[in-house]
Order: C-alpha cells, then sequence, then structure tokens
C-alpha cells in the first residue's frame, strides 16, 4: 500500500513541537515501527470521508510531561501523573492540540487534507477498526524531552 500522507522526520517534527515547548526541545527517532501501548492516549485522524488515515499516540510520559508544560503545571505534578498513569483532563485536552498541531506533519502539498476526529485515553478505547488500521500503517517513534520536565515517546502512523 502506498502511503498519501507524510511520515515526518525527526528534523520536522522538532520544528511543529519547538513552537509549543521551546528551544530546549530534543526530538530523537526511536524506532522505524511504533509500538502500540495499552495505555497510550490515541489520536485518530480521519480523511474527507471520515475513514481513518493515520494516528498520533504518545505514552503516559509524553501525556503528563507535554500536557503539563502547555499549562505551566509543576514539574512534581506531571511526575506524579507520569508515574501513575493518571493523566489529568487538562493534560489530555493539552495533548489533544498537541495532537491536532501535528496534523501538519501528515500533510504536505500533494496529501489529501486530514483532521483529527478524537482522542482516546487506552487502546482498548479505540474502535477495533481503527486499530486494525494502525496496526497495519507505516510509522515513526520518537523520543521526545521536553524542557524541565522531561522524556516521553509520541508515534505517528499514516496510510
Amino acid at each position: 500500500m502506498d502511503t498519501k500522507y507524510n511520515i515526518p522526520a525527526d528534523r520536522e517534527t522538532l520544528g511543529v513541537l519547538s513552537m509549543l515547548y521551546g528551544d530546549g526541545l530534543v526530538v530523537k527517532k526511536a524506532a522505524d515501527n511504533p509500538s502500540l501501548d495499552s495505555d497510550a492516549l490515541v489520536g485518530l485522524f480521519v480523511d474527507s470521508e471520515g475513514k481513518t488515515v493515520a494516528a498520533c499516540t504518545c505514552d503516559t510520559s509524553f501525556a503528563a510531561y507535554g500536557g503539563a508544560a502547555l499549562s505551566m503545571m509543576p514539574k512534581g505534578g506531571a511526575e506524579d501523573a507520569a508515574e501513575s498513569g493518571e493523566i489529568s483532563p487538562i493534560m489530555q485536552e493539552n495533548v489533544y492540540e498537541v495532537m491536532n498541531i501535528c496534523s501538519r506533519l501528515l500533510m504536505n502539498d500533494s496529501t489529501p487534507h486530514l483532521k483529527l476526529a478524537d482522542m482516546y485515553q487506552g487502546l482498548d478505547n479505540v474502535p477495533e477498526s481503527s486499530v486494525e488500521v494502525i496496526k497495519n500503517a507505516d510509522g515513526v517513534k520518537f523520543e521526545v524531552e521536553i524542557p524541565n520536565y522531561g522524556k516521553g515517546h509520541l508515534s505517528i502512523v499514516t496510510l
């Protein structure tokens, strides 16, 4: 299957996420094949027909640190959330916005339009048809170090 949407490089991802997290951000490619953690936050992107065509997933560490950093929450609260896996509603809302902005990474001048349709907490909550699409898609996994907070993983998969 030919990939219609862009699979971003670490440099592109750094450029987009630096607009949110500042100059101290570090983004490194971690793997070609993203793992789908059962407790990940999963954002599903759909095409104009409502079909799932891409996903952005993050582990609880990225959700905690990335979500907290955008609201300038204390680092200690982010560390507690990362450790416990209990991501607050505010952190989740912030991660949703991060995933929405990541749609820029998926498109270029020759790709069809897509949009972030929904975000789910935990792979078990993602519709089964979308899980199958995600498992069979091409993608990349990044290690993201958010300044003054910590490291987590963000993955992007596309058809």
